[in-house]
């Protein structure tokens, strides 16, 4: 069922007074994200009138030179900037949809609707209209402040270093590999040489191993100038080769996890032996070899036996460049490309997820209609899992089933219906029929892409499903669920789906996860578990319910939390069930970011993960979902996390260290190594003040930081699921008061400031070759900052505005005046630097859900916001200290 696009007359949008005209906002809003051509149209103008109307406001040329990448993947943020400007009608016009694609987009991307607070504010069509006498001089002061702040042709300059445009980073996955020539010393008497050619001895026939070896290969002689041979043989453990020889062994194990390897190195015999319980722990081994090098930035390698135990044998997540509308069906946009794929792998990835709705994906008899292109989409899926394969990794699918159905769906079907509300019905799965279709359609799937790896499935529920799903207090109107539990619902939908996939495919990896059950007692969780199948996997959300007492306000967490550390008990006990039960466990993670901060890539809090990593390992989980649609990005988190995927034993006291000391003096050298922990351990510190809440996760500013604009009156708005903060002070704060909510982002940015200062002083021990690295780094470590700090200047802001507004007292007024200046101008600050992050990063401000939070333009616009406050507020006060001076 299709949303009504029709606005709502009794909300009236936003002003946006700091531009002269309306006219104005949106040819500024929409500068180099929309062809001129398009704005012209909508504006119902020329292109001429509105190339000069955007030379008046300082726009030359178009800055941003790749239009046609905001329309394919960046609309999400095209579509939140016009919100407020546009009709509905001018919104399509200027996208260029249909009514029923964006219909559609606001519906299934990721609740975009909710995002952009399930309503449409009302909108005078916005026309083209040459500026009066009055709007041309304000005009001309707007473009001079512009002027004081930017260097308006930095944007375009291909003469400065470093500089990027938006999605620039889909062309930055792939890593050099280039190292220097010449060793920095002499090999040891033990260690072996791997700058000198090679042959490595495998067996013909696994296309996944010789894929590796061909890979490995060819980095080897980009990152150390010599070419290895590969040399195949029916006996690669015996045949005979001359010179330094690499043997390549694969050896079942029942009693080994998956990718499990021993890397066995003779300095004397000048031999290597990979032996591997399967073909991805030969890439395993290699790989390992590869980082080895990389650590100590010499071609050597230490003789022993390195007998390598998988800890962690699924470790999944998604792609930072994720389409999430309906990526299988537009496969030329590449939400997977290989380079990313790659990374991904070299950091100890093996499964990557997509969102899927199944009647998209088989042929749908009960409603054929909404199967169309279902080959296309089977097609895509196969070419992603085949593309996947090559580098280990296996692809799962977000399996939300059965989805609900209008009504009117069920006319010709009425006893499939189940519970119903809001003219939605349930596809009640306690009947045979709906049973059947749901165990046909998984085995269907499976039988078409037999390569695909396994599902993520949520019972209680992202949409609807089954009864139970949404169903409000835990009372379901189905007249056949109402006589059952849900957690017997919510075994069997798991059950059909398990046993759907299994038998077409028997290793099927089938994650169901408990996200939902929040309301239910341990006996029900217990039940449920124990009717799970028997192949099912129980993901658990690691932080779940874990009990808080942040600035002594007690709290409870959900999910989305880095800044207090998992597993809790509840997780800890549905694994020890499971486990009882004959069930494998898995944890759903966030590893790289959080809606605590998703503007950055990652969150450089190292010792929180450090920490969080040794608790799973101790749990007994063996499978890691490591993010939602956000913390995608093959980060030195990542790199971190996989030093702990594998237990390495050498047989002697002296193990081969791992974890973040070894991965930071590796990569950055020592001294720098050491420093950069000192300040990571500060961002974690610091991180534990983030006063956690769920409202706070999703409606405080701290994703946007200093894009989000500040108002004067109060706009009436509430804030909206990672959409649009406004100045909802009340919605942001969730559990916390306004004092304390204010105060904990101040200690939180008191102390990432302390770490940023440490960051800095390690940048002159940093190793040549990682100064990019360093650089990236610093990067996203700065702009965490301004977000964190940005929301407790925006907290005070509001607090400090309300206070102005409601008191008559003149020396009150003229306190309060005064502070809102400071702040303003500290705001302003702010936007300056993360401006000059931004146009040297084309990361940061991205999420694969909501696209760019934030453009250039918008930060620009948030300095004209501050200009014109700052100018009323300094009229303010003259007023007020004339008042004060007379009385």
């Amino acid at each position: 069922m299709l949303l009504e696009l029709q606005a709502n007359p009794d909300k009236l949008a936003l002003d946006f007074l700091h531009f002269p005209t309306r006219m104005q906002a949106v040819i500024w809003r929409n500068w180099g994200l929309v062809p001129v051509d398009s704005v012209a149209e909508v504006l119902g103008a020329t292109e001429a009138e509105i190339r000069e109307a955007a030379r008046e406001l300082g726009l030359e040329g178009s800055p941003v030179k790749n239009e046609d990448k905001w329309l394919e993947r960046g609309y999400i943020t095209i579509i939140r900037a016009n919100w407020h400007l546009l009709s509905f009608e001018q919104l399509l016009q200027l996208l260029g949809w249909t009514e029923e694609r964006l219909a559609f987009t606001l519906k299934e991307d990721d609740f975009l609707w909710i995002k952009l607070g399930s309503m449409k504010p009302w909108t005078e069509p916005v026309q083209y209209k040459p500026l009066s006498s009055e709007e041309r001089v304000r005009t001309q002061r707007l473009r001079a402040t512009l002027a004081e702040r930017f260097d308006m042709k930095a944007e375009t300059s291909t003469q400065l270093e470093r500089l990027e445009q938006p999605f620039e980073f889909l062309d930055q996955y792939k890593v050099e590999t280039k190292r220097n020539r010449a060793p920095a010393r002499k090999a040891a008497p033990d260690e072996l040489r791997l700058d000198v050619p090679w042959t490595i001895a495998c067996s013909q026939g696994n296309l996944a191993v010789e894929t590796s070896i061909k890979r490995f290969v060819t980095k080897h002689e980009q990152a150390w100038g010599i070419k290895w041979n590969i040399q195949q043989s029916a006996h690669p453990s015996t045949a005979i080769i001359e010179g330094p020889v690499m043997r390549i062994v694969i050896i079942p194990d029942g009693n080994r996890l998956a990718e499990s390897h021993t890397i066995s190195a003779d300095a004397l015999r000048n031999e290597i032996i990979i032996s591997a319980v399967d073909g991805a722990g030969i890439m395993r081994g290699l790989q390992w070899i590869a980082a080895q090098m990389n650590k100590s930035g010499v071609p050597y390698i230490i003789a022993g036996e390195y007998r390598r135990t998988t800890k962690f044998d699924t470790r999944i997540i998604y792609s930072y460049s994720a389409l999430y509308g309906d990526p299988l069906l537009e496969s030329e946009l590449n939400s997977f490309p290989v380079d990313l794929l790659e990374r991904l792998s070299d950091t100890g990835i093996n499964g990557i997820w997509l969102q899927s709705v199944l009647y998209s994906l088989v042929p749908w008899a009960a409603a054929p209609e909404l199967s169309v292109d279902w080959e296309r989409r089977l097609n895509g899926l196969r070419q992603l899992v085949d593309r996947a394969a090559r580098y280990g990794i296996g692809v799962y699918l977000y399996c939300n089933e059965p989805r609900s159905m209008p009504v009117s769906f069920f006319a010709d079907k009425p006893d499939w219906q189940g519970h119903t509300e809001d003219g939605q019905g349930m596809l009640c799965t306690s009947h045979p029929d709906v049973q059947k279709l749901l165990f046909s359609s998984i085995l269907h799937l499976f039988q078409e892409v037999p390569g695909l790896a396994g599902l993520i499935t949520i019972t209680m529920s992202e949409n609807w499903t089954h009864c139970y799903s949404r169903a409000p207090g835990g009372r379901t109107n189905c007249p056949r669920c109402s006589q059952r539990s849900a957690g017997e619902v919510v075994a069997e939908v798991n059950r059909l789906i398990v046993e759907g996939a299994t038998l077409a495919k028997p290793d099927a990896r089938i994650l169901c996860w408990t996200w939902g059950w929040s309301g239910w007692t341990e006996n029900d969780i217990t039940s449920t578990i124990g009717a799970l199948p028997d192949k099912a996997i129980v993901m658990c959300t690691s932080e779940e319910a874990i009990k808080t007492n942040i600035a002594g306000i007690p709290g409870q967490l959900i999910d989305y939390s880095m800044s207090v550390v998992g597993p809790g008990e509840k997780s800890l006990h549905s694994w020890r069930t499971a486990n009882a039960r004959g069930l494998r466990t898995a944890a759903k993670v966030q590893f790289n970011n959080t809606w605590e901060c998703s503007a950055v890539p990652f969150l450089p809090v190292f010792q929180h993960l450090e920490e969080h990593l040794n608790r799973l390992d101790a749990s007994g989980v063996s499978a890691l979902m490591l993010s939602w649609t956000l913390g995608g990005y093959p980060s030195l988190n990542l790199e971190l996390a996989a030093e702990y995927y594998w237990d390495t034993d050498t047989g002697s006291p002296t193990n081969a260290t791992t974890g973040l000391s070894e991965l930071l003096r590796g990569k950055f050298g020592s001294a720098a190594g050491q420093s950069i922990a000192e300040a990571t351990a500060a961002f974690s510190r610091a991180f534990r003040e983030f006063p956690f809440d769920l409202n706070v996760l999703y409606t405080a500013p701290q994703n946007y930081g200093p894009a989000n604009l500040l108002h004067m009156k109060p706009t009436g708005f509430d804030a909206t699921m990672i959409g649009f903060p406004y100045d909802d002070l009340q919605g942001w704060r969730g559990i916390y008061p306004e004092s304390v909510f204010a105060n904990q982002f101040k200690k939180l940015s008191r102390g990432w400031k302390k770490g940023l200062q440490l960051l800095e002083k390690s940048r002159n021990f940093v190793l040549p070759e990682a100064e990019r690295e360093f650089g990236n780094l610093i990067a996203v470590a700065s702009a965490a900052y301004l977000h964190f700090h940005s929301t407790y200047l925006q907290i005070e802001f509001v607090r400090t505005r309300n206070r102005y507004l409601a008191t008559k007292r003149e020396d009150t007024r003229l306190k309060s005046c005064r502070k809102l200046i400071n702040i303003v101008r500290e705001e302003a600050d702010h936007v300056q630097h993360l401006y000059d992050l931004v146009i040297r990063d084309s990361r940061i401000g991205f999420e694969a859900s909501n696209h760019y939070y934030y453009t250039v333009q918008d930060l620009k616009e948030k300095l004209l916001n501050c200009s014109f406050i700052l100018e009323q507020l300094q009229q303010e006060e003259s007023k007020e200290v004339n008042v004060q001076v007379y009385n």
